[in-house]
């Protein structure tokens, strides 16, 4: 569900950005509270939650709020569970709660460009809350501007879903910690199997390319520098290591390493074998994956299979950059009890915040140190019987997986639909990836330029 939206939310919030935020742009954006400014939250509060895990993810937010309010008993908070697709739809609208669910691929949009969220630095002095138990990386994706917008409640980290029958069968252990980009294509190598007609029977890894969660990894895994904020400029061309990384995805795939989707003609005849969705867990020795939350679901696929399943990190490459996603929950510009809601939100940096809500399958790696250390989180399964730590090797290596992270959503857009059809393209013959790179790289730029020009004249 989320992937099919996310994709196209864009398109929602700009449908609706000139018509309705447009001329309702005002509120607490930033408030300045004075140095000897007691906050004391009272009253009441909403809370609009998706609910991303299912049921789950309402036990994490019933925790918070209990958590909360035992610290903050003259404040009641009450729910309101909204789709994914519809918050853009009534953070417009105005209908929508003090506090609101959102993650770090829209923090642009609801903080910069309609102002909908308020800016919580004041708060986070006079509560005395300590960020640096955040990590850099993490506290930079709920920043616009130097303020912090999202206070993020959990986090999640890319990793290969490993299946550790395969691998044992080829007579591989469970890659290493630090395993290199060299080790993984040996492992790749080892465990391609092909047919006496020329299709695989198996390959080392799958990548979804339909998903544009993700494509960091590549742009920036061998150094490449793919965007430029000052001089508003993205690089897929013109910066060689970006085109490498390009490169290391093309050629995977290429000799049958790994798979991917999208393969038409002599290409997708070879990988034809490793569609079906039945035989997932029996094609692929290594499945890149990104949501913490996956491994419920995935393990009890495996089950069924008869197949054991853990997790490894990415391996190293000459630049280690992790692609994650952050996800939090920003305060209403427009709210009527800034304290309460601006208390609520922050609380989620608290140990105690954090615990609460990582505490259950609903919730999610905590944003913390502290949290992190608490192991509250490495649920379901056993100490011992899963890599729970394959999830944070490198913490300070976390980059956000969604381009629109670091690009204007204009931009983003651009390159979530163009850059995986680069590669396919290039796969089937249709058109070399480096004259598409360029072409891309051209569309961007003469699309950015033209951003700013056009908000100066709404």
């Amino acid at each position: 569900m989320k992937k099919l939206v996310k994709i196209t939310i864009f398109a929602v919030l700009v449908c609706l950005g000139v018509s309705l935020f447009a001329c309702n742009n005002e509120g607490y954006t930033n408030p300045q509270l004075p140095e000897d400014y007691v906050v004391d939250p009272r009253g009441k509060i909403k809370v609009s939650m998706w609910l991303r895990s299912g049921p789950e993810s309402e036990i994490a937010l019933d925790n918070w709020i209990k958590s909360y309010t035992e610290h903050y008993p003259n404040v009641r908070v009450r729910t309101d569970i909204i789709e994914w697709a519809q918050f853009p739809v009534q953070v417009a609208a105005g209908d929508i709660g003090d506090v609101y669910y959102t993650a770090d691929c829209d923090v642009y949009n609801y903080s910069g460009r309609y102002r909908s969220a308020m800016a919580l630095d004041s708060y986070i002095e006079n509560m005395n809350i300590d960020i640096q138990q955040m990590y850099t990386a993490v506290y930079d994706l709920g920043c616009y501007n130097g303020l912090l917008y999202m206070v993020p409640s959990d986090i999640t980290q890319s990793v290969f879903y490993t299946n550790v029958t395969m691998l044992k069968a080829e007579g591989l252990e469970k890659p290493s910690m630090d395993w290199t980009w060299d080790d993984f294509r040996d492992y790749c190598a080892r465990l391609r199997k092909v047919n006496s007609d020329g299709t695989y029977e198996q390959v080392g890894a799958y990548f979804e390319s339909n998903y544009a969660c993700g494509l960091t990894f590549w742009l920036g895994s061998w150094g490449g520098k793919w965007y430029d904020t000052v001089n508003k400029k993205v690089h897929f061309s013109s910066d060689e290591n970006v085109v490498r990384g390009i490169f290391e995805l093309i050629d995977l795939v290429d000799k049958g390493y790994a798979s991917t989707q999208n393969l038409l003609g002599e290409i997708g005849a070879k990988h034809a074998n490793l569609e079906d969705p039945q035989s997932f867990g029996f094609k692929y020795g290594l499945h890149y994956g990104i949501l913490y939350q996956d491994r419920i679901e995935l393990k009890k696929e495996y089950d069924i299979l008869g197949l054991e399943m853990d997790v490894c990190t990415l391996p190293k490459t000459p630049v280690i950059s992790i692609p994650g996603e952050a996800f939090g929950y920003m305060v209403y510009s427009k709210t009527k009890n800034p304290d309460a809601a601006a208390t609520f939100a922050l609380f989620l940096l608290t140990l105690e915040g954090q615990k609460a809500f990582n505490n259950v399958i609903g919730g999610g790696i905590p944003c913390t140190r502290e949290g992190i250390a608490s192991g509250v989180w490495r649920i379901p399964y056993p100490e011992g019987t899963f890599n729970y730590d394959a999830f944070l090797v490198y913490p300070e290596a976390f980059c956000a997986c969604w381009s629109e992270c670091y690009v204007p959503p204009e931009i983003s857009k651009i390159i979530n639909e163009s850059l995986m059809v680069v590669v396919a393209n290039h796969l089937n013959n249709k058109k070399d990836y480096k004259d598409a790179l360029r072409e891309l790289e051209q569309t961007a730029n003469e699309r950015w330029e033209t951003i700013f020009e056009e908000a100066a004249a709404l």
